[in-house]
Formats: structure tokens, sequence, C-alpha cells
């Protein structure tokens, strides 16, 4: 997942106050109220509110952006602000601290939860690996599908923390072995860490309730829906996404292995000692099971709910559908409702083991990032704002010329490299928070599909590879003393050039039309302005 649902609140995350920070934010929130004095505003909009909108939001997103307070505290910064200046009232604001995407990461959580407390996570994770042989090659890959596969549904941040002791123990036999060379006994460690890592941030694309960007996407996207958009459903979203994961995450082993930190090729000679825990694993306890029928459940109650529009212009009408009388419960029936009502069963269950706990129960569960949904939330209410303000409009005008001069698929790469750039140092929810609803007005400015600028965009922000503070992950394996900062800056440079050159081909041809959106046309457009 690049951030994720939980990825903020991870190793690393500001829990202190720092004074010159905050000033430093400060003062960029002054610097973006004094240049929003001169952006393009329509006779609709209100000027003087959308400057200290502005300011609100340079200053909640520098103390993001600059560690400046703990993630919650600089989340509430909008709900107590923006009232006080005037830009919006109390009850507006908390619409967006309520806003039903809270409620699908709070019970997909606990769902998390569940997987984690029954084991069923290391279980899966042990079974690929066991499935590839003793070849150091194919463990990398093997970690790599398993990190991957499972942050496709589980915040990358437990999915990190769940493989990292794996892993640990996996390199530290592999060196007691004494087979490979000091120099590929140190790239196969840091090559079991990139998978870790890079693996847990490719996976959260693969679905909605992934990674936390995916999730503004959808909060930004959903008033274009109410306006007349074609919706995305989470079929679609997995349909167009989660094979792109699962490609980038076999180049990207293949790419480490063979250039960024080579490893041989061969079998290990003594290799079946490494896989006998993989092999020698007891049968499925009672809470493997239930956790697993449970998981299940809600991946195809998710996938199901919604209406999938068919190729032939047919609607196929999903469960939701049928709750609601005159045809209108998919708008009634949210994800958010299925993940709470699976988070609710999680609680009620029984484990099958003798001390008669249940999956989950609140000690566990009280542990659920409660920051990163204020930080959601805090995101989301200032974009609700950008709109009433006229802000939105104002941005949009301003990039349609840009946007609207420039070949779309050249839109796409520039896009791309330029955010996956900026979340190498920032947090990806924060620079999907801030370009979202900018993208979103430019393209409507420009009357391109707001699909083509926000896609690659909420893709990219998942993309930070280089860096120790680039994600979460990547803070997590760094910490295990099994990769150096210039093995993993090598290696994230490979694998962030890979998905910048993959992701237009996909998008171009797989992603976009399988959405809706003609590419072709859309160049044509452009080439006759």
């Amino acid at each position: 997942m690049a951030d994720t649902p939980a990825g903020d609140t991870a190793a690393g995350t500001p829990r202190e106050v720092h004074f010159p920070r905050i000033a430093l934010a400060f003062l960029v929130g002054a610097l973006c109220w004094w240049l929003g004095r001169y952006l393009p505003f329509g006779d609709k909009a209100q000027p003087d509110a959308a400057c200290r909108l502005l300011f609100v939001t340079g200053f909640t997103t520098s103390c993001w952006l600059l560690m400046a307070m703990p993630i919650a505290a600089a989340a509430l910064i909008p709900l107590a602000l923006l009232p006080m200046l005037g830009v919006q009232s109390t009850s507006e604001l908390t619409k967006g601290y309520g806003d039903p995407i809270l409620w699908l990461f709070g019970g997909g959580f606990v769902l998390a939860q569940a997987v984690e407390r029954s084991g069923l996570h290391r279980r899966l994770a042990l079974r690929v690996v066991a499935a590839l042989g003793p070849y150091p090659r194919r463990l990398v890959l093997g970690f790599f599908l398993a990190a991957t596969f499972v942050s496709m549904w589980i915040n990358n941040t437990s999915v990190a923390l769940l493989l990292l002791p794996i892993g640990t123990v996996l390199v530290q036999r592999m060196q007691s072995l004494g087979e490979l060379s000091p120099k590929a006994q140190s790239n196969f460690g840091a090559c079991i860490m990139c998978a870790i890592a890079f693996g847990a941030s490719i996976g959260g694309m693969g679905t909605p309730i992934g990674t936390a960007p995916n999730a503004i996407f959808f909060a930004n996207y959903e008033p274009l829906v109410a306006a007349g958009a074609r919706p995305v459903s989470f079929l679609v979203w997995v349909l167009a996404f989660a094979p792109f994961s699962l490609l980038l995450a076999m180049l990207a082993s293949a790419v480490l292995v063979r250039f960024a930190l080579p490893l041989p090729k061969a079998r290990l000679q003594n290799g079946d000692a490494l896989l006998a825990e993989a092999r020698s694993l007891p049968p499925w306890s009672r809470a493997e099971v239930r956790t697993a029928g449970l998981f299940g459940a809600a991946v195809l109650l998710w996938a199901t709910r919604g209406d999938l529009q068919l190729g032939t212009g047919d609607v196929l009408h999903g469960w939701a559908h049928y709750l609601v009388p005159a045809g209108i419960g998919d708008r009634f029936v949210g994800d958010g409702s299925v993940a709470v009502a699976i988070a609710i069963l999680a609680f009620l269950i029984p484990a099958g083991t003798a001390d008669g706990r249940r999956l989950v129960d609140w000690e566990t569960a009280r542990k659920m990032p409660f920051d990163l949904l204020l930080l959601l939330g805090g995101g989301i209410a200032m974009a609700a704002a950008f709109g009433p303000t006229g802000l939105s409009a104002a941005f949009g005008e301003l990039l349609r010329e840009r946007i609207g001069s420039m070949h779309p698929a050249v839109l796409l790469l520039v896009l791309i490299v330029a955010i996956t750039l900026l979340s190498e140092v920032a947090s990806n929810t924060a620079v999907a928070t801030l370009l979202l609803p900018i993208l979103r007005d430019g393209a409507v400015a420009a009357r391109i599909d707001p699909l083509v600028l926000m896609l690659p965009a909420v893709l990219a922000a998942s993309c930070g590879f280089m860096l120790p503070i680039a994600t979460p992950p990547n803070t997590i394996v760094f910490s295990s003393r099994q990769i150096t900062f210039g093995q993993m800056a090598r290696a994230g440079l490979c694998v962030d050039l890979l998905a910048a050159l993959l992701l237009v081909p996909v998008l171009w041809f797989w992603a976009l039309p399988l959405l809706g959106v003609d590419p072709a046309q859309l160049a044509a457009k452009v080439g006759g302005k």
C-alpha cells in the first residue's frame, strides 16, 4: 500500500511538537494566502474566503509534510480554523470527518486485525515461500508476491510488520549456511527487505481499500458521480489495477535480483532447511478457517455490491440493488457498511480456542489508527470547501490551457514522474489530498475526463520506493539493518522508473478503456485544438 490506511502511524511518525517547524508551516500558509489573491476567480467565487481556505490548507499540509506535530493534531486544524475564519460552518466540516470512506477503512482494519490475530497471514506467506523452493531469486519473488497480495486487503504497514520477522529469520538462516559470498549475502538481505517494503506499497494499488490515496480518490470523485459521471466500482478497480500490481511486483523482483542487487540463480545446496518451517505447518486452526471465511466473504461482498457496466451497454446489478425499493440500493449501501458488518461479525464469531476468545476483541481493535482516520477526515473536509469558495474553479482555470495543450500520453508520464518524486519526501496521503481536487477541477475546466488526471496521480502517489522516509514499510525494513541507504536508493530508483514506464501503457491500453475512457478520442481532441 505507499502510505496506507495505517501508513502514517508507523515508526518514525512525529509524536512531538516542533515549534520552529510549526512556525515555518504557518509562513507557508501565509504565503499561500498571499498568492491566492492572484488566482483567476470567477464572478460567483468568494475570493476572501478562498484565500483563507488556502492559508488553512497550506498550514495543515505543511504541518504534515514537515512533521511539525502529531498527524491527528494537524488533521484537526481545519475543523478549528475554517469556521473561525468564516470559510465553512462546523456542521458542514464535520461531514468530512464522518465520510463513509472512513468507515470502510475502520471496518477493514478490524478485519486485518482478525487476520493477524489468527496467524492466517503467516500461513499465507509461508505457503508462497514453500511453493517456490530454495532459490534466492525465487524466495525474493515469493516475498514480493506475498506482500503484494496481502497488502491489497490489509494496510501496508501491518504487512511489513508481519512479514519482517519471517524475512529476517530467512536472511539469518541463509547467512548461517555460508553458501553465498559476502556481497551476495548482503544483496540477498537487501532484496528480501525491498520485497517486503515495495510489495506492501505495490499491493495497495490493486484494490480501492489497499491504500489511503485510493480512498481519497473516491472521496474526490464521488461528487462527479453524483453529477452524472460514470462510477468506478470496487470490481472494476480490481480488474483495472490488480493485474498491474502483480505484474509490477514480478518485474520489480526481476529488476532487483538481476540488476540493482544481483543474486545467484542457482539452487541452494542446503536450502531445504530453510523451507522446513513452511512445509511443517500444522493443520489449519479453527481461528484461521473462520477468519479466512470472513475474509473471503468481505472480498466477495465488496466485489459484488455495486452495479457493473457491461461493454454492450447493459448493466449487471450488484446485490445492493435488490435491497432497497426502486433499485437505489447501491446508493444506500456503501462499502463502508459492508466493512462495518464484517467487523461486527469478527467481534461475535468465536475463535474456537480453549480460552473462548473471539476473532477480535476490543483490546485489539482499540489499536486502530484513529490518527489516520482523522487525517483522511481533515483532507476530505478541506477538499469539500474548495468548490463553494470558487477555489477549485480558479485552479481549474489556471491549469486549463496547459492541460488542454499537452498530449494525454505525455501528460500521464509527466504527472506520474512528478508525483512519484514528490511522494519520495512527502506522505502519499498528503500528496493525494492536496493534488486530487486540483487535478479533478483542472480536467473539468479543460474538458478532459477527470480520470485521465486523477488515476495516474493516485497511483503515482504510492510509488515512492527510494528513501527510508518515503513510506512506513521502507522505514520498517530499514530499521532491520539488513539493508543500507545506498542499496534502498539504488533499488528504489529502478522500481520508480519501472513503475512510471509500465503505468503509462497500462493506463492507456487497459485501465482507462476498462473504465469507459477512450484515450484515442482524447488525443484527437487535444490535437484538434
